[in-house]
């Protein structure tokens, strides 16, 4: 059965006819219903990334609102936002709890915390009877619910594109999530300009910034209620394809096949003591855990690197060195950290709608080729963005356009590594239905969501 499996790997088209039959790709790709719903969910995607852009755009407002300790309020940040969200989701996903919940619990009860958490926080950032530190820790605390919030809703959103017959659902959720960056990157910069000009940002401008972002945020939690309900859960590819696939649709069953050959154990985990399962667990990592780690160190390499450390690196000469230009490289200096997210969102967003690229790329390379990009990446990377960051190892008006370029370069990677990778576990995902419904379908195949 696993050599079947390994029939469809060929490419985009050939893991999209092993899994539908080309008359059902054609017919979603052609109809009105099925290019809506690939733009629904670009929308999506774009939306449940707003709250963790909005809480690292904060980078900021942070060092103005708090100059004694700018650096570490962005850094902590920048920790209750992302790691929260990775762990948060791997315990979901290795206890089988993630697809055990409905989707309409997994979308609609994040988005309405999200909601409600906007609306407190535009209260607390507007209330001049704030004090600083209760004002912090309720950014930390936001920053932490949004990220498990994100653990639920993330995966759920990737979960119904890859159920739908085409591809270009799950890409246009990729596409969705770079281009939420870019906006942010944007909106920001341009309020910028329109403020200030060149100059520095106050304080003022950017508490009125911060607020406008919350704002965006809780009403992208009562939009994508609101399009999950009208668009998504009304149309005939959901019912067909994902209501079909919901656990709970046939939990008894489920249930009966999982625990097979060992009637005691009618609730079986992933650390269960049935020997059958243990064995499909292992055949389902000999498959999966290259794409697997290669996701996990793609996403800690751009984390690691991304934006703390190269958005509050040294941009003009030091202290009591000459600069031919000071005024300039003053400017600059403002403009760093924003310059530094757009320059990575921009490039990420590129490298997610390579389409052609892309497709290449999931012909092309073998899980374990990518998990060595994966590692190639952490290498090349690592060393010229720590050495260009402070303590800069050279003169900072080389170092910064060297640190910008690699930053650009971290992001195309990151979109193009990320993007692929996701179309790649589809394969991995096609051979775990091979191995039959055990333990492995439950935790493995399907924790992981396919692409196409």
């Amino acid at each position: 059965q696993p050599e079947a499996a390994r029939s469809v790997v060929g490419g985009l088209e050939n893991q999209e006819v092993g899994r539908f039959s080309e008359k059902e790709v054609l017919a979603f790709n052609s109809s009105r219903e099925g290019r809506t719903l690939v733009w629904v969910f670009f929308v999506f995607a774009l939306f449940f990334m707003w709250p963790y852009q909005t809480m690292v755009q904060m980078q900021s407002f942070l060092v103005k609102e708090f100059p004694e300790k700018g650096a570490e309020a962005g850094a902590t940040m920048l920790l209750f936002t992302t790691w929260p969200l990775l762990i948060t989701h791997a315990l979901l996903s290795v206890t089988g709890i993630i697809r055990r919940l409905p989707y309409v619990v997994k979308i609609t009860v994040p988005c309405v915390v999200v909601a409600l958490l906007a609306v407190i926080l535009v209260a607390v950032v507007l209330s001049p009877s704030t004090s600083p530190d209760f004002l912090l820790r309720s950014l930390y605390a936001a920053a932490l619910i949004e990220s498990v919030g994100q653990s639920l809703v993330e995966p759920a959103v990737f979960d119904m594109a890859g159920l739908m017959p085409s591809a270009l659902a799950s890409q246009g959720v990729q596409a969705g999530n770079g281009a939420c960056g870019l906006v942010v990157s944007c909106v920001q910069m341009l309020t910028r300009l329109a403020a200030n000009g060149l100059a520095p940002i106050g304080k003022k401008e950017l508490e009125v910034l911060t607020v406008g972002f919350l704002a965006i945020m809780g009403f992208t939690g009562v939009s994508m209620v609101t399009l999950y309900f009208q668009r998504v859960r009304q149309s005939s590819y959901y019912l067909k394809y994902v209501e079909r696939q919901d656990p709970h649709e046939n939990i008894e069953s489920e249930q009966v096949d999982l625990s097979e050959g060992c009637a005691e154990q009618q609730d079986a985990t992933l650390f269960g003591h049935c020997a059958d399962n243990v064995r499909n667990i292992a055949k389902a990592l000999r498959y999966v855990f290259p794409s697997f780690m290669a996701v996990f160190l793609t996403y800690c390499t751009s984390m690691t690197l991304w934006p703390v450390i190269p958005g509050a690196s040294c941009v003009a000469p030091r202290a009591g060195e000459f600069s031919p230009e000071p005024d300039q490289d003053n400017i600059l200096q403002s403009w760093w950290f924003d310059l530094v997210l757009l320059c990575f969102n921009f490039s990420d967003f590129v490298g997610k709608s390579l389409r052609k690229s892309l497709q290449w790329g999931t012909q092309r390379l073998s899980p374990a080729t990518q998990l060595l990009l994966a590692g190639l990446r952490a290498v090349v990377f690592v060393p010229i963005i720590l050495a260009c960051s402070a303590p800069q190892s050279f003169d900072p008006r080389t170092a910064r356009w060297i640190n910008l370029s690699a930053v650009f370069f971290l992001g195309i990677s990151n979109g193009w590594l990320s993007t692929g990778l996701y179309l790649g576990l589809s394969t991995g995902c096609l051979i775990a239905d091979q191995l039959g419904k055990t333990v492995l379908q439950e935790y493995i195949g399907a924790c992981y969501q396919p692409m196409s």
